[in-house]
């Protein structure tokens, strides 16, 4: 497989728990029931979990070298976690298609948090 693109996001937790807090439709916008599920098991560090999937969506959309809104959509890039913790992407409607069109096969992504900023890192491998 070859790199089709990368892309990484940093984003405040404040500015994630603000726009929650808010918003209330913004769970509902971003995120999909499984993420929000998960992230809400998380306690007190539920808006951390929040951040970083909201940055890891943006990191993904970055290194698919589009923007959010058009072909990329938040709710059709889903962040999950195998059981060891590693997180990865599901896909979904045109988001996929789109993928499926350039002949993207996969997208790792990695996540780090503190207690305020959280960061993603995405590459998109072609293959």
């Amino acid at each position: 497989m070859e790199i089709y693109g990368i892309g990484i996001d940093l984003i405040e937790v404040i500015r994630v728990k603000d726009a929650i807090e808010k918003f209330p439709r913004f769970l509902g916008k971003i995120f999909t029931d499984e993420e929000i599920k998960y992230c809400l098991s998380k306690g007190k560090n539920q808006y951390q979990s929040f951040a970083s999937r909201f940055a890891a969506k943006e990191a993904a959309a970055k290194s698919l070298g589009k923007g959010l809104g058009n072909v990329i959509f938040f709710k059709e890039i889903e962040v999950l976690n195998y059981e060891n913790g590693m997180p990865y992407i599901i896909l979904y409607n045109k988001t996929k298609n789109y993928c499926m069109d350039n002949n993207i096969k996969e997208i790792k992504i990695t996540l780090s948090s503190t207690e305020a900023y959280c960061v993603a890192s995405a590459i998109s491998l072609k293959g």
